[in-house]
């Protein structure tokens, strides 16, 4: 048939090949390794003449390494033989040309071919005994200092610590870049915590899940309701609780969720008891808390029954002639209250309003400063308001979530976009602030909570007694926008309505909405002049062809599809030179937050290691990411809903479908809608949006934030 590749033909030794079972020989190159999975192909010298190339999950070899690998050979349709491996043990290589290559392979810092060479004239075949068993001896050799030795002894520690680690592993599918994380923080206790600890694996190791560390523990024999399966699968389930929002957890709920992972009634409610005589978990009438989160919870509460009853010297606006009647109003009560509540939908407003009640406290003399959770939030509200204005991170001076924070040196403090502000930020900005601080926090009730666990501005909302306004009345100008009547309907549970600047497109199945996203965000919204920078594709969920993952790919392939330009693969993801980046978790070391969108202005694909420039309000600030660091990146041409929260984009590009069907709700629609500055472009079927419309539930967070100050601000703080 015209066209297609001819199929390799067999070469000379493949029928003793295909016929063996186990193969021998030096690595000569690895030809392609995946970091995450650990999926290599690599060629191989064999021992009987000849070479193949070893395919599978394998361990990080070296060029100049022995192995011997157990598994079949299969012929693939492009390239041809290639030796599926079930097992691989290694071996020492043995010849010079192999010493050589695996002593130079980067095994050891600072030493290349030429040192390597030195090595082996001088200790010949002998040379990785000595390198392993007496590397003081390396000092022999001219150029190799004490630290070069130090160093040696180090890699050769650790690579054998980390073999035998790999190979105990291997049975529960722990990814080699996990595995070599949990050398990393044991060290030499690391097989002994395997095999006898297992559980302490999902608790202390970053990347280890609670089920893998599950699966290590049956293996070792540890029984579905012995007590330390069931204290850790109690803990297990509170921390999915608050990964899912959730301050603290019905306790007569735990049985259920432990349900699926085999555990009795009786055991969890055993491992309850005993946790909790432990200090590890508290019981307060019908709600299961970590001790943290409770003490959190208690912390909080206090701090705001203080500040309510505080003192501040009310300070009288002078200047009122650009605001309404209503705004007025709510800037004087900001400006005389040591807490005040400033919500609103679009174009009623708020910038406005946080403006006068800014200039009205510097007037005075006071010192005033504003903060949002994230850096694009505070740059937004910095370019409308014209104030200064910094992340809440970088304003506490938090590094970890163990980190002190820093006072805040200020008589007025205003928090934009406090909606998305949880428990635990709440907390370690009410313990940075002066009792005579005055503290505005400025939202919208209507957008999706926070990430993180609790739901601060809404409890705080429910409480009749904390001052607060709420500005209706919306603007003329803004009330002209199709973009704002339709977040105005959505409210409402109505149907927005098209207008100039709001354009719905009916697409029905997934990938007509697919394939319209792409062809909007990549031609039709560019041909009118808007760069692909300022357009941002919003979805509800990760997966299936309407979901960021596919998106995403569409996306690069059209905008960024590597025509020479370095790539760095790792797993199912390409990152380019010029991509768009989201960043998936918090990184307090290098100030990366989760939902961060960057661009990456430098990439090397050797070393699978890129830099990413995120915009601050202050200017772009640059963070170098390696190999593993990378994986807290995903493309961010489309993102989610709830990672776009608190950024404003020129366009935006909304997918709803129903193939995220339990995701759609109103507050998740109108948050979207309500990211578009001039341009909101809605690619849906009508089932999806009428879904989105009707579902007006927020979802309960379990918490009891509102009734503790209740309680104390109306008993007296104890």
């Amino acid at each position: 048939m015209p066209g297609k590749r001819p199929a390799p033909q067999p070469a000379q030794g493949d029928a003793r090949l295909f016929a063996a079972r186990e193969v021998q020989g030096e690595v000569q190159r690895v030809t392609y390794r995946n970091a995450e999975s650990g999926f290599s192909v690599v060629q191989l010298r064999l021992d009987r003449g000849g070479s193949v190339a070893l395919v599978g999950a394998l361990p990080e070899l070296q060029p100049g390494e022995r192995v011997r690998a157990t598994g079949q050979a299969k012929r693939h349709p492009t390239y041809g033989a290639q030796f599926e491996v079930k097992e691989l043990t290694r071996q020492l290589p043995v010849s010079r040309e192999g010493i050589v290559a695996y002593l130079s392979s980067g095994l050891i810092p600072g030493v290349g071919p030429k040192i390597a060479e030195r090595l082996y004239e001088r200790f010949g075949d002998q040379t990785l005994e000595v390198l392993r068993n007496q590397p003081e001896r390396l000092q022999e050799v001219p150029g190799i200092g004490r630290r070069r030795v130090g160093e040696a002894q180090r890699a050769a520690k650790e690579q054998v610590r980390l073999e035998r680690l790999v190979v105990a592993l291997r049975p529960y599918e722990v990814p080699l870049h996990v595995a070599r994380k949990i050398e990393v923080y044991y060290g030499d206790r690391a097989e002994a915590v395997v095999q006898r600890e297992p559980f302490r694996l999902w608790r202390e190791v970053g990347g280890i899940g609670f089920l893998t560390a599950d699966r290590v523990a049956r293996a070792m024999g540890i029984g579905e309701d012995a007590p330390e399966r069931m204290e850790a699968l109690v803990l297990y389930l509170l921390q999915s609780a608050a990964d899912e929002g959730h301050v603290a957890l019905p306790a007569a709920t735990v049985p259920d969720r432990g349900e699926r992972f085999s555990a009795t009634a009786q055991g969890l409610e055993a491992a309850v008891q005993r946790l909790a005589q432990g200090g590890a978990v508290v019981l307060d009438g019908e709600l299961l808390y970590l001790t943290r989160a409770f003490q959190m919870e208690s912390r909080v509460a206090r701090a705001v029954a203080q500040r309510l009853r505080a003192k501040v010297a009310p300070v009288a606006l002078r200047q009122v002639g650009t605001l309404t009647p209503e705004q007025a109003k709510a800037a004087q009560s900001a400006l005389s209250s040591p807490l005040f509540l400033l919500t609103g939908g679009p174009g009623t407003g708020k910038t406005t309003t946080v403006r006068a009640i800014a200039q009205g406290a510097r007037s005075r003399g006071l010192r005033v400063a504003l903060a949002a959770p994230t850096g694009r939030a505070a740059k937004r509200v910095q370019e409308a308001s014209g104030i200064s204005a910094q992340t809440l991170h970088r304003l506490l001076g938090l590094r970890g979530p163990q980190t002190e924070t820093r006072q805040v040196e200020a008589d007025l403090l205003i928090v934009d976009e406090s909606s998305m502000v949880d428990l635990w930020l709440l907390d370690r900005l009410l313990g940075a602030l002066s009792p005579t601080t005055r503290l505005v926090l400025v939202g919208d009730a209507d957008q999706l909570p926070p990430v993180g666990a609790g739901e601060p501005l809404t409890a705080l909302l429910a409480l009749p007694f904390v001052p607060r306004a709420e500005l209706r009345e919306i603007f003329r100008q803004a009330a002209q926008s199709g973009i704002v009547q339709a977040a105005h309907r959505i409210r409402q549970g109505q149907l927005p309505q098209t207008a100039r600047d709001f354009v719905w497109l009916r697409a029905e199945t997934p990938a007509d909405v697919q394939a319209q996203a792409v062809r909007v965000a990549t031609q039709e919204l560019p041909g009118r002049g808007i760069e692909p920078d300022e357009i941002q594709v919003l979805s509800a969920g990760h997966r299936n062809e309407t979901g960021v993952q596919a998106l995403n790919a569409a996306l690069q392939a059209q905008l960024n599809p590597g025509r020479g330009q370095p790539e760095a693969r790792l797993g199912d993801r390409v990152f380019r030179l010029g991509d768009r980046v989201v960043q998936l978790r918090n990184d307090y070391q290098r100030g990366a937050l989760n939902g961060e969108v960057g661009r990456i202005v430098a990439l090397s694909a050797r070393d699978r290691a890129a830099t990413v420039a995120f915009p601050d309000p202050s200017g772009e600030r640059e963070v170098a990411y390696s190999q593993d660091e990378l994986r807290q990146l995903q493309l961010g041409y489309a993102t989610t809903v709830h990672k776009a929260q608190g950024s404003e984009y020129r366009a935006v590009v909304l997918v709803l479908s129903a193939q995220h069907w339990m995701l759609l709700g109103r507050n998740l629609f109108y948050t979207a809608v309500t990211r578009a500055r001039e341009v909101l472009v809605l690619i849906a079927p009508q089932r999806a949006v009428w879904q989105a419309l009707r579902n007006a539930g927020r979802g309960v967070r379990h918490g009891r934030l509102a009734e503790r100050i209740a309680a104390l601000y109306g008993g007296g703080d104890k």
